[in-house]
């Protein structure tokens, strides 16, 4: 834009001395036309005047030329440096849009984590010596009564496997507190899933924040959820690419060498 400022100026002052020159030659020679005695032979230096002239006109016809020449380069800088500018601004654009989609996408993952924590806060049990077990500590009981389901499967089916007899003692166990921990697995699964499906970049950063979240007993109960029909189909595959039993006791499984093979290793952070 400056540039192109400048260049008026000059222009119009080239275009001035060269039309004072015309007019000054033409003065000239109409004056000697008038004031010399011999006019024939100064006719015939007319001739030459007006090869003068045709010069004149053929080096403002150049001068033209190499001003159109100069004012399109001067035209094609501006619209680089336009081109730049909007480059510039559909950049910065852009970043703008990265930052609010990852502020959005935080803003929905702390929210539903929040209301985990609040889930498990709501949880309560009336225990055997009729003091009330809150939060977090009920899951100790849960576990507690799912290993006593467990062992009295062991009488009810000799026959089947540690695996088998743990996904059977599982869902009849799950029944029986569904309705204190099915919203929970429920809100769990959902927050994995919508970190997962986002587009937002290093998700085991966040899924790692939820794992930190989870003691040992629900981890210990996270497993067999989704070993179960529960969770098995669309819960497992996610715990096993997002590692959620990473941080798992797997001393703390019912039959912790036959259970752990339910599971690949990247379930719990071996890759």
């Amino acid at each position: 834009m400056n540039t192109d400022s400048r260049s008026k100026p000059e222009t119009y002052f080239g275009l001035v001395v060269l039309l004072l020159l015309v007019f000054v030659i033409w003065g000239i020679s109409g004056w000697a036309l008038h004031a010399l005695p011999d006019r024939g032979t100064f006719g015939d230096m007319f001739g030459a005047i007006n090869a003068l002239f045709s010069g004149l006109a053929f080096a403002s016809l150049v001068y033209t030329v190499f001003l159109q020449r100069r004012e399109l380069t001067l035209q094609r800088q501006e619209l680089s440096l336009t081109r730049s500018e909007l480059e510039g601004q559909k950049l910065q654009l852009s970043a703008q849009n990265d930052v609010l989609r990852i502020q959005n996408f935080e803003n929905t993952f702390f929210q539903l984590l929040k209301l985990l924590n609040d889930i498990v806060n709501s949880i309560d049990l009336v225990g055997s010596d009729s003091n009330v077990i809150r939060g977090r500590d009920c899951f100790n009981t849960f576990f507690r009564r799912f290993r006593n389901a467990y062992n009295y499967s062991k009488k009810d089916h000799p026959n089947d496997d540690a695996c088998a007899r743990a996904l059977i003692a599982y869902e009849i166990f799950y029944k029986d507190i569904q309705g204190e921990i099915g919203h929970y697995f429920r809100t769990l699964y959902n927050i994995i899933k919508f970190v997962h499906q986002s587009d937002i970049q290093n998700k085991r950063f966040y899924t790692n924040l939820v794992r930190a979240q989870l003691s040992s007993q629900e981890l210990s109960l996270l497993f067999y959820n989704c070993a179960s029909a529960l969770g098995s189909q669309k819960f497992k595959p996610l715990v096993e690419e997002y590692s959620l039993l990473k941080t798992l006791p797997r001393e703390s499984l019912l039959a912790p060498l036959e259970h752990s093979a339910m599971y690949a290793d990247s379930a719990y952070g071996v890759r």
